[in-house]
């Protein structure tokens, strides 16, 4: 790891933003140091995107995928969904797979040429989760 650059520790002291449409939260550091951040809800989303597509290059650049036993080492926090839909891509062979979120959309890339399949298995395990469990299927 650089000396440039702190340990993450943790994201505390979560706080709405009454006056503006906005979110303040604090960066601490595993060195005691403290960071306390504003940024508007849409701003929310480009963090989003900046921490996925850096998290993408790592993983390119070292070649590497998570390869561990179980599922990766995070905290899943779901995030209310207001709606979902398809988008084109920057080129024909890209996809975007658009969630509203309160505030903010999110896009995820997803290969043209794999498109009919995730659509298939999205409506497979949608008919799944919503069957009524009362009925044997």
């Amino acid at each position: 790891m650089s000396d440039t650059y702190k340990k993450l520790l943790k994201l505390t002291d979560a706080t709405v933003m009454d006056d503006d449409l906005g979110v303040g939260f604090s960066i601490e550091t595993q060195e005691g140091e403290k960071l306390r951040v504003f940024c508007s809800v849409p701003e929310v989303g480009d963090i989003f995107s900046f921490l996925g597509a850096l998290a993408r290059e790592a993983c390119l650049q070292t070649h590497k995928e998570y390869q561990g036993s179980g599922p990766p080492r995070n905290e899943l926090a779901p995030i209310p969904a207001e709606g979902m839909g398809f988008q084109a891509g920057p080129s024909p062979n890209e996809t975007l797979l658009v969630m509203r979120l309160f505030g903010f959309d999110m896009a995820f890339s997803i290969p043209s040429s794999g498109l009919a399949r995730v659509a298939d298995d999205f409506a497979r395990t949608a008919r799944t989760l919503s069957a009524d469990h009362r009925r044997p299927q």
